[in-house]
């Protein structure tokens, strides 16, 4: 298990997507995320414009109600990083992926305690 402290807690989705990318990039197919817990701060630019929802903080919103309605959801990493454009910061997450056939496990305590478990663990950069 590796761990990493991140610093700015208040901003670590542009990093969190970074390594999302990196472990996109070890598969030969399109991974599938198994998403039990996530705990986030969406991007601050007003649900409504001109009191219409803005389509993708709604996308965002239902991704979350369904998170709490199902308490464990599977999604794929494209679905899954169009939402995460839109989100500041990550307090709390559990995160599981296949690679190769290998789990990967990703937790993320307070916004800046993140542990990734797995075999693949060291081919991350971070």
């Amino acid at each position: 298990m590796r761990k990493k402290m991140y610093e700015d807690c208040n901003n670590n989705a542009e990093f969190l997507k970074g390594l999302f990318h990196q472990m996109q990039a070890l598969s030969d197919s399109e991974l599938n995320w198994r998403i039990s817990s996530f705990d986030f701060i969406p991007v601050d630019k007003g649900d409504c414009i001109g009191g219409v929802p803005d389509i993708e903080m709604e996308q965002l919103y239902n991704f979350q109600k369904r998170l709490s309605d199902e308490h464990t959801i599977i999604i794929i990493h494209n679905d899954f990083m169009g939402l995460l454009k839109n989100v500041k910061t990550i307090y709390e997450g559990r995160l599981e992926v296949i690679i190769k056939g290998k789990p990967l496990k990703i937790k993320i305590f307070d916004g800046d305690i993140i542990e990734i478990d797995g075999e693949m663990e060291a081919e991350l950069k971070f």
